[in-house]
């Protein structure tokens, strides 16, 4: 398909580029699975990247704060939480701003009990929203 209009057409979900920031082993294998499932690709250059997809596990209900300006800042935050201890999987998507900060526009949480030792990786992870979506690009 040629596109000849000024901005080029919205990208569809399986064409995004997501920066993974996801601190632990079991968190990497829950960000592997939605990766695959919602078909996206990753980087590791946060200007290359059209979202940045975080995983962690926490107790808490929003271990993650809605934006951050760096980063680093976001990747300490990260690094900070429970993560193959907590009791529950949290998946949040930022935006990238012009500045390179981020703002949350996503966050999504479920049971990680017997998720990370029972489903292999190419199985999609149970409901984690009362919407049914099963991966964070529904």
């Amino acid at each position: 398909m040629v596109w000849l209009g000024i901005n080029p057409p919205p990208a569809r979900a399986q064409d995004l580029v997501a920066l993974v920031v996801a601190p632990s082993a079991s968190t990497r294998l829950e960000a592997q699975r939605m990766m695959k499932g919602c078909r996206w690709v990753d980087t590791t250059v946060v200007r290359d990247a059209d979202l940045v997809l975080v995983v962690v596990r926490s107790s808490g209900m929003e271990p993650m704060a809605p934006s951050y300006d760096s980063l680093k800042w976001l990747r300490d935050a990260a690094n900070s939480q429970m993560n193959d201890s907590g009791a529950q999987f949290h998946v949040y998507l930022y935006t990238i701003r012009q500045d390179l900060s981020f703002l949350q526009s996503s966050h999504q949480s479920y049971d990680a009990g017997a998720i990370a030792a029972l489903i292999p990786p190419t199985t999609p992870p149970p409901s984690p929203s009362p919407s049914g979506a099963l991966f964070p690009c529904d």
